[in-house]
């Protein structure tokens, strides 16, 4: 199906004429001329201007003025769908995303609680063991030292000569002071930043230093970006585009429909 841009190119060239021709009859400049003809309707100002060109363009050329401007509705909005097409499969890869790393994270969690238990089991029966015995030796023909001035004696005769004497080893028993494993926290840090748009307007993202996003949002969109330390926003309209972090409510990017460049925004909240 021809787009709107495709008509108006055509039927230019089949009239003969140039861009240059269309500049000076519609005053017009020619960067807003070669954009309609390319349907790159997101680097023109608002739709209301965007509508005021095609008719301008149109009745130029001959054309249905309504036509065109229905031509330009109907493509911006297969565009939306489009985009919104294409953020449910960004939404969908988050959540796939998100549950591996909860399964990982899991399985992490299930090998430090088995470790810490066989840790436990393991002090336990060290404690619980016989403590170590040391004997000190004992001569088996010890005399007796009531028969140490008769030599004669140790033969053994009667009841007193040459017994033996048994002498029991003291006991030593070592203490035990085994430290109790402390227990192991998994803790995971991960920033969350999401952006709704109120107007349209043009956004660029920086996730830990690198450009991940250049794009026009549109009034209602939504986007989430991911990061490990902060994001870095450039925002064409700062008062049109509403900032969450880890789903807690930021702020606007800005005040108006004002410029901001290098919006850092950390765990912290925006810095300012």
């Amino acid at each position: 199906m021809e787009s709107v841009g495709e008509l108006l190119r055509t039927t230019r060239e089949a009239q003969g004429r140039t861009v240059d021709d269309v500049v000076k009859a519609t005053r017009m400049s020619r960067a807003i001329v070669e954009s309609l003809e390319d349907d790159r309707f997101s680097v023109l100002p608002a739709p209301v201007y965007v509508k005021g060109h095609l008719r301008t363009y149109a009745r130029f050329l001959g054309l249905d003025e309504e036509s065109a401007v229905q031509m330009y509705l109907r493509f911006t909005q297969q565009q939306e769908s489009d985009e919104l097409d294409e953020w449910d499969a960004v939404e969908v890869e988050i959540h796939d995303r998100r549950k591996s790393f909860e399964r990982r994270w899991a399985l992490i969690a299930a090998g430090v609680v088995a470790a810490i238990v066989v840790i436990v089991l393991v002090v336990k029966w060290v404690s619980q063991s016989p403590p170590p015995v040391e004997y000190d030796p004992v001569t088996a023909g010890q005399e007796d030292p009531g028969s140490s001035g008769n030599p004669g004696n140790t033969a053994g005769s009667g009841d007193g000569g040459g017994q033996e004497q048994v002498v029991e080893a003291p006991i030593v028993v070592e203490g035990q002071n085994e430290a109790a494993p402390e227990d192991t926290m998994i803790v995971w840090n991960k920033l969350e930043l999401m952006a709704i748009a109120r107007e349209r307007t043009w956004v660029k993202v920086a996730v830990d230093g690198e450009v991940v996003t250049d794009i026009t949002m549109l009034a209602g969109e939504r986007r989430l970006w991911e990061a490990e330390e902060d994001f870095t926003l450039d925002v064409g309209n700062g008062g049109g585009l509403d900032l969450f972090l880890n789903g807690e409510l930021l702020g606007t990017a800005g005040t108006g429909r004002r410029l901001v460049e290098g919006l850092v925004v950390t765990e912290d909240g925006i810095q300012e």
